[in-house]
């Protein structure tokens, strides 16, 4: 044999997105100069080069070339162990060619991520969330899911146990929330909570993987709504007149029919009696009777009784309550500025004898800052999205959310670091601001 071709025989490790580089040494023992091609054999050969892709060598001369592996990092390179071949093909005499084998180990990797949608529900008796749990990694995660809030006032409809999510999937997992007591009358309560998605240990030299906290909140809604009260009393009133109307006009009216009905089959009735009575003392007469004088039928009973008055109808109930207040339309801009490492707060109190119906909130950032920004409504936080995530963003509520008299409606900034404006001078604080929309009724 006139081509030898050797590979370092222990395993080789390399993280995909990474490179290695394998050493090949070459050996020439034939007695004319020969030049060599390679070509990689086995999983890794898609992803794997020689260089230099060619080599030539005197007679008894080694040589080295160096096999380089770059896997990508993507989710089809799964974790493992892979074996490969190098060809080492002679171009004077083919005949010779060698494959040397090696061993590859591919390391695993993770990325995870998880999103709440949506970020706030709404319900008299909860609302459906649903958490996306996407395994951008090599390798199948187990996440559990786990749910708090502050005052232990929910229930958390979580799977019995963990979701496995396949590499360069998402899985998406049902998460019901419910108040444990239900809010009968009144202004909606929020409920701010958190949801956290824990993935498990993976397979060995895996890292470790960071657990996502997903924020949300839940808008608790009175079962008795104003409407729904007004909707129940109407239905009262119409059951009411119904019912007066049966006894006071239809019932009689039944009754007298009936009694028409069958007067006629009662007098012909009589009158067939009558008939037979007098036929019966015709008879006793012609059979030598005492010659006393014909007995009379007693008078004709009476006729049916008359049909009784109809009892006068109930009164109509009265109208519904007067006409509700007019409500104003409100609009006010609360703006906080706090330096780096420090905290300010904003705050509106609603007017005595006012409520405050927020239907729109914009939350601005308009230097770019990092922190957060924390909305509350009567001492309780409703949103705390970080500043880095947005410049200018936009919440709607639908039935609005409101706030009692003397509530407070505050925003408080934490900065971290202080942005700075393209084209314009570095500020030297934070500056966050909250444009509240709604009406004042």
């Amino acid at each position: 044999m006139t081509t030898s071709a050797h590979l370092d025989a222990s395993p080789t490790s390399v993280l995909p997105g990474e490179e290695v580089r394998i050493p090949l040494e070459l050996r020439n023992s034939g007695n004319v100069v020969e030049a060599y091609s390679f070509e990689v054999l086995g999983p890794a050969a898609r992803w794997s080069v020689v260089e230099p892709a060619t080599i030539s060598l005197y007679p008894n001369t080694a040589g080295q070339v160096e096999l380089v592996v770059r896997p990508p990092r993507d989710t089809t390179v799964a974790p493992g162990e892979l074996t490969y071949g190098v060809r080492v093909l002679p171009q004077e005499q083919p005949q010779h060619a060698t494959v040397p084998e090696g061993v590859l180990h591919v390391r695993p990797y993770a990325e995870f991520a998880a999103e709440l949608t949506p970020r706030m529900g709404t319900g008299r008796t909860g609302a459906g969330y649903r958490v996306a749990l996407d395994n951008r990694g090599n390798y199948p995660l187990s996440v559990a899911l786990s749910g708090k809030d502050a005052g232990d006032l929910l229930k958390f409809g979580l799977p019995s146990g963990p979701t496995l999510v396949e590499p360069g999937r998402a899985a998406f997992v049902k998460v019901p929330v419910k108040p444990k007591r239900w809010l009968w009358r009144g202004t909606p309560v929020p409920h701010a909570f958190q949801l956290h998605a824990a993935p498990a240990a993976g397979p060995e030299g895996a890292p470790e993987v960071a657990p996502a906290t997903l924020d949300g909140s839940l808008l608790q809604r009175p079962v008795l709504s104003p409407g729904l009260l007004k909707a129940v009393l109407a239905a009262v009133a119409l059951a009411a007149v119904l019912a007066g109307l049966w006894f006071g006009v239809l019932r009689p009216v039944v009754r007298s029919a009936a009694k028409e009905a069958v007067k006629e089959p009662v007098k012909a009735a009589q009158a067939k009696a009558e008939e037979a009575k007098k036929a019966a003392e015709d008879a006793k007469k012609a059979g030598g009777g005492d010659g006393g004088s014909d007995g009379k039928p007693g008078g004709k009973p009476g006729g049916p009784g008359s049909s009784p008055s109809p009892s006068p109808s109930p009164k109509k109930p009265g109208e519904g309550p007067g006409p509700q207040p007019q409500a104003a339309l409100f609009s006010a801009r609360l703006t906080a500025s706090a330096a780096a490492g420090g905290s300010d707060t904003a705050t509106y109190t609603v007017p005595e004898g006012k409520v405050l119906r927020l239907t729109g909130l914009i939350l601005e950032n308009p230097q770019g800052d990092n922190g957060s920004v924390v909305f509350s409504v009567g001492g309780k936080p409703l949103l705390a999205p970080a500043l880095e995530n947005f410049r200018e963003q936009d919440f709607h509520w639908g039935s609005g959310l409101l706030a009692a008299e003397k509530q407070e409606v505050t925003i408080t900034l934490t900065c971290r670091t202080v942005g700075r404006p393209p084209a314009a001078p570095a500020p030297s604080k934070c500056s966050a601001a909250a444009l509240l929309n709604g009406t004042m009724e």
